[in-house]
């Protein structure tokens, strides 16, 4: 099949920076290797970037049931997640930093969900009914770590479970930078548990708009979720998929600056 010619599409580079990271074909999907597997990929980012149903593929792209099968397994596999943290390691070299990052800044994002979500809850602060996406990223705004909760889960008790996996990634970790709703005993948890060190940034001004320092790199990173239509809202049903189809989006960011 010929490429498509969409804005979403790989360019022939980032083709190339991408195949590599592909797990093998297996026999059990024997069936569907048919298609070209970077035209299963440019159809996710189609999907990732418009924010279309994925049975509204335009007709130029695989069945949308081909297409679905790649994203829903790889999800299920863990290979979204893995080809992220690859290309994490990529463009930290280019930027001329060390793969390992030793500082990070974590937070969260509320965001509406459709009423075919397994569960949700409502976000009394943000009065948005949905999920919170609880995120950890490195100074260059790359995230290292996404956890998806109901929008009702604090930000302090999701923080154990998301900082435990990053860990387990990234144990070069030093410093994490966090607001206000990280007080309390995290910080004694994670000088005990990994002997890294958390730094509350405070707004200290009553009112108006102030930039905190570090702080406002996981903003950045957050508006740029805002390019991809498909986290605008979250459409998935599972917060598995929520969370596969983050790291899908950055994925997609950072084939462009590698490139």
């Amino acid at each position: 099949m010929e490429q498509s010619g969409y804005i979403s599409d790989l360019s022939d580079k980032q083709w190339e920076n991408l195949q590599k990271y592909l797990p093998a074909p297996s026999s059990r999907g024997a069936h569907l290797r048919k298609w070209d597997p970077r035209v299963i990929i440019n159809a996710i980012l189609y999907v990732v970037t418009t924010g279309c149903q994925w049975r509204m593929l335009p007709n130029d792209f695989p069945p949308w049931q081909s297409v679905y099968y790649y994203y829903n397994k790889w999800s299920k596999e863990g290979t979204w997640f893995l080809i992220h943290h690859f290309l994490h390691q990529e463009t930290r070299i280019n930027a001329g930093k060390n793969p390992g990052p030793s500082a990070a800044m974590i937070d969260s994002q509320s965001v509406k969900t459709t009423e075919l979500a397994q569960t949700r809850g409502f976000d009394g602060n943000k009065k948005i009914k949905g999920h919170k996406r609880h995120g950890a990223v490195d100074t260059l705004g790359i995230p290292l770590m996404v956890k998806v909760t109901d929008a009702n889960v604090s930000d302090s008790k999701a923080a154990y479970a998301l900082l435990e996996t990053m860990f387990f990634w990234f144990y070069t970790i030093q410093l994490i930078w966090a607001d206000g709703g990280y007080r309390g005993e995290l910080a004694l948890w994670l000088w005990n548990r990994f002997q890294c060190e958390l730094e509350i940034s405070v707004n200290l001004q009553a009112t108006g708009f102030q930039v905190i320092p570090k702080r406002w790199i996981v903003e950045r990173t957050f508006s740029w979720f805002g390019w991809y239509r498909r986290l605008n809202i979250d459409y998935e049903r599972k917060a598995n998929n929520s969370e596969n189809t983050v790291y899908i989006a950055m994925i997609h960011l950072m084939l462009k600056r590698i490139e």
